[in-house]
């Protein structure tokens, strides 16, 4: 197990760069041991990331840092929420905004700068808006999910800032089904007296693939370690779609449709409900070997999204609404003077509206128009890759809210060299210049949020951020070993946050009413966004030995500082604490399990009128029976442990972490079968 520790002396990288070297060294061990003759396991499958933009890129190839979340490892680790599935993931945390609403942060950076996507085109949700807003992915009928640590904007937007979060599901058929297949899978716990349900059916008829999926998650109020049940955590979600795709011989166009319903609790003390539906139409398409291309790609989307939130009374506070647009397109050149290029446009609308108590942003339409361009080359015992994207964001509010439109013009580009050391490990070198225009809540919020407790005062004001980001990273997919390292540094111009305010100076942040007056008993943190300078500086480690039988192990380690970069400013607020995790894993035949702890260090590293948050140590474990009962027809059972120790466990990041401790000790029991 490697661990990067925290080094109170240095002010800006968090770890000591002797263990960085250590950690570096252990990654590239599986290298040296295959250099010896040692025989090696069955070779794994290569796994394709989608949001890659050249075709058949896999984990290997792609110099953009990220990782491919499979099957296996989201049959372990779903939960009700994309931020609470992918928390094992390292670099990637949770915003913890109760189990219902908790969105990803990747390497320290959330909301409006880490943008969520299903096959490649984005939620169009407003969980940006708020963290007691849900993403509107269901991870429950995903085939992977893709992450892209750092900047993902040449491709995805100034959204992507922070990095990408895309589900990957088989809504649309991409292929043929080898005859009619049901794919079904069922649990329940018992903190959280979970009730899922999922299926999914697939079938073909001459050119014409069809697909159907249908799923119903249900939890009660959990149970915490300490304290009893956490009042107002509830939640219950129901996904549904239809597909249907034309497959030719050397590609296809399909539609599909969807409705996500959800109505889940925001376990604050003023225990707001939120009801959501989200009905989506989509269009995807990929054609391979066309009028002298490579590759294209084409694919739209039709977002129509509702939620209420609900008093305790059951009555209905505020109602936000979006109607949001996308389409999307690039082609893949054939190699020119042995370059190949990827050139596309993306274009988005939305139009968002609140009406009712809590309308603390007015209505307001986005549009954004972009193109961008990627090209790569083999050079020298590598390979460069290049890329450039030009975007233009402009936010209309509503003519009765009396708030100037804003208009940003975004330049982007990127530059990356991938070393390869042999057929299995590469050495990459990146830098990016990415730039975000400012969110609608960023720009116009003025008001109470009860939600999070705060009044939040926008600022019509702000310029748009501009980030500075150099990622150095290893990777090895070689048999049964696997390794990804990575250090990475992000200097961000103009970085937008809220900051707390001291208005009278007494060295406590000012607390208001929902009138925004400072008065006795007042319970709103009061906030103003503004720009500042910041820098990010981390790094991160998982390494792996997974054999196809007998003893292997998986562990990781990341670590992020956030810091204002002025004298004395401090750090930003609600940053990710370091982490280290490790576990062992046992195959045979169709048995598998594992047993393993994640340890969360303490954060200390607080902003201003900020607390620190204690450390926990969380210890999971699973054991599974695959039972093959005829050829590709298999049903996984399991049982899985969660925080096994009853530790009480607060997520520093969460806006609710001195009220909502996740859940406790719980045991899952489930099946998934292929049919």
């Amino acid at each position: 197990m490697i661990a990067f520790l925290s080094d109170p002396q240095s002010p800006a990288f968090p770890f000591r760069t002797s263990l960085l070297c250590a950690a570096l060294m252990a990654a590239l061990s599986p290298l040296a041991v295959q250099g010896q003759g040692q025989p090696a396991p069955a070779q794994v499958d290569k796994v394709i990331v989608t949001a890659s933009p050249f075709a058949d890129q896999d984990e290997l190839q792609a110099v953009q840092p990220g990782v491919v979340v499979g099957k296996e490892a989201l049959l372990r680790d779903r939960a009700a929420s994309l931020g609470d599935t992918l928390t094992m993931q390292a670099g990637v945390q949770s915003s913890s905004f109760g189990p219902g609403a908790s969105r990803p942060i990747i390497r320290g950076l959330d909301g409006p700068r880490v943008k969520t996507a299903e096959n490649g085109v984005g939620t169009m949700d407003v969980g940006t808006i708020s963290p007691d807003h849900a993403v509107t992915a269901e991870t429950l009928g995903a085939r992977q999910i893709e992450i892209l640590r750092g900047p993902a904007t040449l491709l995805y937007g100034s959204g992507a800032i922070g990095g990408l979060v895309n589900v990957v599901t088989d809504r649309i058929p991409q292929s043929h089904s080898d005859g009619l297949r049901l794919l079904s899978d069922a649990r329940v716990s018992s903190a959280e007296r979970t009730r899922d349900l999922g299926a999914q059916l697939r079938d073909s008829v001459g050119s014409i693939a069809f697909t159907g999926e249908y799923s119903d998650r249900r939890t009660s109020d959990y149970q915490t370690a300490r304290y009893g049940t956490l009042s107002n955590s509830a939640t219950a979600t129901r996904n549904a779609s239809v597909g249907a795709s034309y497959i030719l011989n050397n590609g296809f166009v399909g539609i599909g449709v969807n409705r996500f319903q959800s109505a889940y609790g925001i376990p604050s003390p003023d225990a707001v409900s939120i009801n959501m539906k989200r009905d989506r139409a989509e269009l995807l398409g990929e054609l391979n070997d066309v009028i002298g291309l490579e590759r294209i790609r084409f694919s739209a989307a039709n977002n129509h999204y509702q939620h209420a939130e609900l008093e305790p009374t059951g009555a209905v506070g505020t109602v936000f609404r979006n109607k949001s647009s996308s389409a999307r397109f690039d082609l893949q050149t054939r190699p020119i003077a042995g370059w190949r290029t990827v050139l596309g446009a993306n274009f988005e609308q939305g139009k968002f509206s609140a009406v009712g108590e809590e309308t603390i942003v007015p209505q307001t339409d986005t549009k954004s128009q972009a193109l961008f361009a990627v090209t790569e080359r083999h050079l020298g015992p590598g390979r460069v890759e290049i890329g450039v994207r030009s975007e233009n964001v402009r936010h209309t509010p509503g003519t009765n809210a009396a708030l100037p439109e804003r208009n940003f013009s975004l330049a982007s580009g990127s530059i990356a060299y991938q070393y390869l050391l042999t057929s299995s490990s590469a050495i990459t070198a990146g830098f990016s210049h990415a730039e975000r225009a400012p969110a609608i809540e960023e720009l116009y919020s003025k008001g109470a949020h009860i939600a999070t407790l705060t009044y939040d005062l926008g600022n019509a004001q702000l310029a748009k951020e501009r980030s500075q980001n150099f990622d150095l990273s290893y990777k090895l997919q070689s048999h049964a070993w696997s390794a990804r390292a990575s250090v990475y540094s992000n200097t961000i111009k103009n970085f937008i946050y809220g900051a707390s305010v001291d208005q009278n100076h007494d060295g406590v942040a000012d607390r208001v009413n929902a009138a925004g007056e400072m008065v006795t008993g007042a319970e709103l943190l009061k906030r103003e966004f503004k720009n500042v300078n910041a820098r990010l500086n981390g790094a991160e480690l998982s390494l792996a030995y997974t054999p196809t039988q007998g003893i292997g192990f998986t562990s990781m380690a990341d670590t992020v500082r956030g810091s204002i970069a002025c004298i004395e400013c401090g750090n930003l607020p609600r940053m990710s604490p370091s982490r280290i995790g490790g576990k062992l894993t046992w195959r045979s035949g169709g048995w598998y399990a594992d047993g393993g702890a994640l340890h969360v260090f303490k954060q200390d590293r607080i902003a201003a009128f900020e607390t620190a948050t204690p450390g926990y140590t969380r210890i999971d474990a699973s054991l599974r029976y695959r039972w093959a009962y005829s050829t590709n027809r298999n049903a996984d059972f399991y049982l899985l442990g969660k925080n096994l120790s009853n530790r009480d466990m607060r997520v520093h990041t969460s806006f609710l972490k001195d009220f909502a401790p996740l859940p406790g000790r719980s045991v899952f029991v489930g099946v998934a079968a292929t049919y």
